[in-house]
Order: structure tokens, then C-alpha cells, then sequence
């Protein structure tokens, strides 16, 4: 998974995302070994969030795909931000439409412990966060190298995404306690659109 991230104008923020969306999105869908590709936006910072989703790491690198960011970023007027992680656990109950309420979770895991928070993820937080009324899909993407994760979330809307605050709150408690998990912040994006496949 690569997150691309442009800190952009705030005034060009939809002229980013229409170039983003009419540009940029068939030719990442169309390359090779790519599985999807989800866009956020937060339009009062203005943030533009463009995860792609790969069979192999090395294909998310290829040269077309650095030249479509890079014509993002000129459109945005800002400057970009290149993430990359594996996915290592999720869930997609349901298809997440544009204007979804995303939340990023940003954490960092203990090395010693990557595979004991992902036991818990697993064992305790997908069966507990699959469960809340308006969720469409959850995962948790790690860079094993460093142990900086995302927990990523979509909901129906921004109503069912707090809804779900409590049980989240009591999540990020016991994954502290019990997977070596420290809490950085929380992103909020809203979903332009994503064709994102878990398997």
C-alpha cells in the first residue's frame, strides 16, 4: 500500500481532486498488480489522501506512476508526502461510497511486538469495531521496518463514525496495555472515492 499525501492550497483543493479522479485514477487502476486505489480529501486543511493498493511493493513505484504524482502535486500547488505499508489486517463489510467518514488511526508499535498487536487486532478489534452500525471497512497497514501503523476506518457517515467512539476509546486502552501500542493522532478525511479490493 502506498499513501501519497499532498499538503495542498487550500483554494485548489477540487481542481487536485478532479485532476486526481479524471487523470490519475485510470492510469494507477490500469497498471499492473494494482488492486485499488482510495482518495480523501480534508478540504479545510487541505489535505488530499491518495492510497493505492498493490500485489508487489515494487510495482507501486514504477516511473508512470511517479509522474502522475507529480502532476498533482503542480495542480494542488503544494507538497507531497510518500508513505509506504503492508496491509496486514482488515475487514470490508460493505462498499464505502463517496462521502464516507475515513479515520486514520496513526500508531507506533513496539518492533518486539508487531506480530502481538496484530494477534490483537485481529482476535479483538475487528470482531468489536465489525459489530457497530455503519461500518464499511477496517485495516490495519504497518511498515514492519519501523513499526509506524495506520488503523483505518470507514463509515457511512460522520454520525456512525462517532457513534462508535466509546468502543474505540476502550480499543486503544487495551491495545496499549496488551500490544505495545502508542496512539499518535487521528486523521479525518472524507471519502471521494475508492474501488479498493481487500482480499
Amino acid at each position: 500500500m502506498r499513501i501519497n499525501t499532498i499538503f495542498g492550497d487550500v483554494s485548489k483543493v477540487d481542481a487536485a481532486v478532479e485532476y486526481i479522479e479524471t487523470s490519475d485514477r485510470p492510469v494507477v487502476e490500469a497498471a499492473a498488480g494494482n488492486s485499488g486505489l482510495v482518495t480523501l480529501v480534508d478540504r479545510d486543511a487541505g489535505l488530499i489522501v491518495a492510497a493505492s493498493y498493490w500485489d508487489e511493493p515494487l510495482h507501486s513505484s514504477e516511473a508512470v506512476l511517479t509522474r502522475v504524482r507529480e502532476g498533482a502535486v503542480a495542480v494542488a500547488g503544494g507538497d507531497l508526502s510518500v508513505e509506504s505499508f503492508e496491509v496486514v489486517a482488515g475487514a470490508q463489510p460493505a462498499a464505502a461510497q463517496p462521502g464516507a467518514a475515513v479515520r486514520f488511526g496513526r500508531l507506533q508499535i513496539e518492533l518486539a511486538r508487531i506480530d502481538e498487536a496484530v494477534s490483537f487486532f485481529d482476535e479483538q478489534v475487528l470482531p468489536v469495531l465489525t459489530a457497530c452500525s455503519g461500518l464499511c471497512s477496517i485495516q490495519m497497514v504497518l511498515d514492519r521496518s519501523s513499526g509506524a501503523g495506520i488503523v483505518a476506518t470507514a463509515w457511512t457517515d460522520t454520525a456512525a463514525a462517532d457513534a462508535a467512539g466509546e468502543a474505540v476509546a476502550r480499543l486503544r486502552g487495551s491495545a496499549t496495555d496488551r500490544g505495545g501500542v502508542k496512539f499518535l493522532q487521528v486523521e479525518a478525511y472524507t471519502l471521494i472515492r475508492s474501488s479498493m479490493r481487500l482480499s
